[in-house]
């Protein structure tokens, strides 16, 4: 593949990233300055991916298109990461009645990867395919209290000295608390997924407002959580020792 070639592959994988992090129908002016390109280069791309159904424009807009959710289907299901969670994440949402989410992590980028939403009418608003924190949500603090010291200083965002500091109590623990630091009126627990090698995959959490979700909860939840992180872990190595077969 030649330079030029490699630059607008380079430059689309960009628009489609930030389309679907943004998670909502946006304009050329926007998304060419959101990726500091041309409009004109923008609008081209654009053109080119809604011929392949990549996305869609809606009178002007553009927005993800179908061939996304079969690419994050592909994905899903490739990495047996939601066959191997599914029953877990199912009996942690029964027993807590909040809602639980599964995470992957990847080389310093971190997703939401499945939920189960709690049944109570007052809950957490996330979106399965969209960028979590790594500093602000416990999910996110556990997978990097997991990490080596190399693949901490290789994160583009940094950690601040304060999220560092809570690493060695994650870690006696087996799991993160946000109290509030992600979304007021909010509290969650999450804990590292780490799989049979010893590598972090990604983390499960359970998220709650604080009027149901009391300190006196905290270590009950907390330690609930944990037990999950690791059954998946185990699970995670059983699925993909038989697809290795």
């Amino acid at each position: 593949m030649k330079d030029g070639s490699i630059r607008v592959l380079s430059r689309a994988f960009s628009i489609l990233r930030y389309l679907a992090e943004g998670g909502r129908p946006m304009g050329v002016t926007e998304i060419a300055t959101g990726v500091s390109l041309p409009k004109a280069t923008v609008y081209r791309i654009l053109d080119s991916l809604e011929g392949e159904r990549a996305v869609l424009n809606r009178g002007g807009e553009y927005e993800m298109g179908p061939i996304a959710l079969l690419l994050a289907d592909a994905y899903r299901s490739q990495a047996g990461f939601t066959e191997a969670a599914r029953t877990h994440l199912l009996e942690l949402r029964n027993a807590t009645k909040e809602t639980v989410h599964l995470f992957i992590y990847e080389k310093g980028e971190f997703y939401y990867l499945d939920k189960m939403e709690s049944p109570y009418q007052v809950r957490m608003y996330s979106r399965v395919g969209a960028k979590a924190s790594l500093t602000l949500l416990s999910a996110g603090k556990a997978v990097l209290a997991n990490l080596s010291k190399d693949q901490q200083q290789e994160l583009h965002e940094g950690i601040p000295d304060e999220v560092a500091e809570e690493f060695p109590a994650i870690r006696d623990r087996g799991y993160a608390v946000d109290d509030e630091q992600n979304e007021p009126g909010l509290r969650c627990v999450g804990a590292a997924i780490i799989d049979g090698k010893g590598i972090v995959r990604g983390a499960v959490s359970v998220s709650a407002p604080v009027y149901r979700f009391t300190e006196k909860l905290i270590g009950e939840y907390g330690s609930l959580v944990s037990q999950t992180a690791w059954a998946i872990g185990k699970s995670i190595a059983q699925v993909e020792g038989v697809l290795a077969r």
